[in-house]
């Protein structure tokens, strides 16, 4: 299982039953996967070589946004976001979506890695080893995400006052027992894939006239979305039949209160519309780099 598609399903849709009796086939692929993809983590300082190897070369990247967004605009709009302000163009309200979205994550990240670190940290069986490396690859989206403050010279460093449907989504995770962590967090997963992939689909809308400014943010996401789409095939692979009924229901709820976690969305467009796609959404629908470099089973 090199890339993309395991022999192991022929489903394309996340919340398709598994062959349980290959669990532990698909977990064990999974973490050859995840070294390939990141290198071996380093236990003392979270790491992944390859990861930092990756970031460091997006972060190098010279491309800028060819026009100019205010630092004072862009710091106001954080910290109070209001959608008919006269600053907030598609350019800004598309990058303070993007640093909310890095802010909501690194929140999630926080909270989550704090309790599981002392809950899980002497369990050594595949799922809890596969959960060590996707904590840190979370980490990875928080500062992919913030790194695109970079191309528009933006310092993306305000504080960051999380909504409180984000609070109960998040401490959700947390504290769930593992009957219900799994399936809680799918939910996550499965939407953070649709949102993923929509915001680049808006990416690619937003700077048709900058191809190389496009193609930087662009790959940012991509990056994200490989990592992500993992993360829903593991979580489903471990939950069995009732986790996986749980965690499309869950899917279907969390999706609805996107825009209440992160207001930018709707300024971008996330609408009622956008989120009843959300129950058709599957593994075709995502772009064929991320279905050929991606781990799906």
């Amino acid at each position: 299982m090199v890339s993309t598609r395991s022999p192991l399903t022929a489903s394309s849709s996340f919340y398709a039953a598994a062959d349980d009796s290959q669990r532990d086939a698909v977990l064990e692929a999974y973490i050859a996967y995840l070294e390939r993809r990141n290198g071996r983590l380093d236990p003392k300082t979270g790491t992944l070589p390859l990861r930092e190897a990756s970031l460091d070369k997006m972060n190098a990247s010279p491309i800028r946004f060819a026009g100019k967004l205010s630092q004072a605009d862009f710091d106001q709009l954080y910290a109070n976001f209001a959608p008919k302000a006269p600053a907030l163009t598609p350019e800004l309200l598309l990058l303070l979506t993007f640093c909310k979205m890095n802010a909501g994550e690194a929140y999630g990240v926080r909270i989550v890695k704090a309790v599981h670190g002392r809950r899980d940290k002497d369990r050594t069986d595949l799922a809890s080893r596969v959960i060590l490396v996707a904590q840190e690859e979370e980490e990875y989206h928080t500062r992919i995400l913030v790194g695109a403050a970079h191309y528009f010279g933006i310092r993306a460093d305000g504080v960051y006052h999380p909504k409180p449907a984000l609070k109960v989504l998040i401490h959700s995770i947390a504290y769930a027992p593992r009957l219900l962590f799994h399936p809680i967090l799918f939910a996550s997963e499965a939407v953070g894939v649709y949102l993923f992939n929509w915001t680049l689909n808006r990416v690619s809308a937003f700077y048709k006239g900058q191809p190389e400014l496009q193609d930087a943010l662009a790959q940012r996401l991509t990056e994200i979305l490989i990592d992500e789409i993992g993360h829903v095939a593991f979580n489903r692979t471990v939950m069995g039949p009732r986790g996986r009924r749980l965690g499309r229901s869950l899917a279907l709820q969390t999706v609805r209160g996107m825009t209440l976690m992160t207001p930018e969305l709707a300024a971008l467009g996330f609408d009622r519309a956008v989120e009843r796609d959300f129950a058709a959404f599957d593994f075709r629908d995502l772009p064929q780099e991320v279905r050929s470099r991606g781990f799906f089973a």
